[in-house]
């Protein structure tokens, strides 16, 4: 690509961000896949069921075509023919007087005799009925039945108990329904590419090999590295070491073949979202203030913080318009909390004026909260598709085990430590941002990541959290190149998240 076109791309999209309002975040709804697995299967019973077959045929309108169990103390009990998770049952007697039913108790269980088993409702508050009191109120029989959700269970079959109505002794069921868990979240999943795959000219077979291998990892998200702000592509030097302005403009290098890497991407996963991945300094870029590197080398921007962000969200209209990307994912991490968040979400409301209301646009972040508190989460997940938090490189062997700090030191407190997290953010963003948990994956650098930060522990906490009650979009993997080829990793993966529970 040619500089000249790069920068008058530039200038136009520049005027593009001065232009354009502030967006209002974009809903999200995800497919369901959750099943009524209680569907077409005839109940049992202690009692003489009459009629058994219309407790599950699908229809719940009709009062008047119910299955009779019997009167007094009796239950119903179904047989889903395997063992599944499930978060919801919905339950319909007969309703057409508004009568209400006695002593209902739901159960789940893993065998038939319930021998041990998950209560999920029970309104049988003097234990009349030798289950256990109940704490839940009795209700009046309605038209929309009754709903009962809860956290995830695993069971094969459903017991419910009743002691007949206020009307008279007979149990009565219209319609049971009960529902696995949506598990469509688990090919859904994100992983970040080398930046180096589209700085430098790679083969069509190459390219292919990499596609395929996301495909097995169920990529829907391919964020795709496209450089970092005011820092050489070539030399990964700050810019300003070579008299270059520290203003949030990017070295045009490292475009070089991302039009060939998109088109491929394109050609070998259709449905796949790609993304374009902008990394720079918070210090610098996201407050612009001066910053002090490693080497005790100080930069200094060369622009205002507005005209910084301006830059960038500008730089990033252009990755989306020219190169046809779906949208872009910022990582500034690690995210700081008061006035580096406050001007955090100032650059992502520029970028999000940028690119359009129907781009994808995401943010990376650590999970803990003295990075990102819950009142922050909240206030970005408003502006935001998506929220990537990067659960990994977490180890510093000199401190006390998590919870008593954000660091850990082995397997166990690791995996306490990533589902306590994810459970905090879930319950701190809204409904209309995704939540990804990423997994360690496999890469070179060692000064704090662990052997214990694998897509094994890192999926045995997500699903963890998940039985708890966390609400996520789907996982991933952190670097894809050393992920793709370690057969281990893959297998962990497989195992433990594409096919795991719930």
């Amino acid at each position: 690509m040619k500089m000249k076109s790069f920068r008058t791309s530039l200038i136009l999209t520049l005027a593009i961000v001065l232009a354009t309002t502030v967006f209002a975040s974009e809903q999200r709804v995800h497919a369901a896949a959750a099943q009524n697995i209680a569907a077409g299967k005839t109940p049992t019973s202690n009692a003489s069921l009459v009629n058994a077959s219309l407790a599950t045929d699908g229809a719940s309108n009709n009062s008047n075509a119910f299955t009779e169990a019997g009167t007094g103390k009796k239950y119903i009990q179904i047989d889903f023919g395997g063992s599944y998770y499930v978060n919801k049952i919905m339950l319909w007697h007969y309703f057409a007087d508004s009568r209400t039913y006695k002593d209902v108790i739901v159960k789940l269980s893993e065998n038939s005799a319930f021998s041990s088993s998950t209560t999920v409702f029970n309104n049988d508050a003097d234990n009349s009925s030798s289950q256990g009191a109940g704490s839940d109120a009795e209700y009046a029989e309605s038209a929309a039945g009754k709903t009962i959700v809860f956290n995830p269970v695993k069971a094969r079959y459903l017991r419910i108990y009743s002691n007949g109505s206020s009307i008279n002794a007979y149990n009565h069921y219209v319609e049971i329904q009960t529902w696995s868990v949506d598990n469509s979240y688990r090919e859904n999943n994100v992983t970040f590419t080398n930046p180096e795959w589209v700085m430098s000219p790679q083969t069509d077979a190459f390219i292919q090999n990499v596609i395929s291998k996301m495909n097995n990892y169920k990529i829907k998200y391919q964020m795709i590295d496209a450089g970092f702000f005011d820092r050489d592509s070539t030399t990964g030097q700050y810019e300003d070491e070579d008299s270059q302005p520290i203003d949030g403009t990017m070295s045009w290098y490292a475009y070089d073949e991302l039009e060939n890497w998109v088109n491929k991407s394109r050609q070998y996963a259709p449905n796949m979202k790609l993304i374009g991945v902008v990394n720079g300094n918070k210090w610098l870029h996201v407050q612009g203030v001066p910053y002090t590197d490693r080497n005790n080398v100080l930069h200094t921007p060369a622009v205002s913080k507005s005209a910084m962000h301006d830059n960038i969200a500008a730089h990033c209209a252009f990755l989306v318009n020219y190169y046809g990307l779906d949208g872009i994912n910022l990582d500034f991490e690690p995210v700081s909390a008061g006035t580096a968040s406050i001007d955090y979400r100032q650059l992502i409301q520029k970028v999000r004026a940028a690119i359009g209301p129907n781009k994808h646009l995401s943010i990376d972040g650590n999970p803990f909260s003295n990075n990102m508190p819950d009142n922050e989460i909240a206030q970005f997940g408003a502006l935001l598709d998506m929220i990537v938090m990067m659960n990994y490189d977490t180890a510093d062997l000199t401190v006390s085990a998590y919870p008593a700090n954000p660091s850990t030191t082995n397997a166990a407190n690791y995996k306490l430590a990533m589902k306590e997290n994810i459970k905090r953010i879930s319950n701190a963003l809204p409904a209309s941002c995704a939540f990804i948990p990423l997994g360690p994956g496999v890469y070179n650098l060692t000064d704090s990541h662990q052997s214990y930060e694998n897509a094994q522990n890192h999926s045995v906490a997500v699903n963890d959290a998940i039985l708890e009650g966390a609400r996520v979009a789907g996982s991933g993997v952190w670097w894809f190149n050393g992920s793709m080829n370690n057969v281990a990793e893959t297998q962990q993966f497989t195992d433990y998240w594409i096919n795991g529970t719930p």
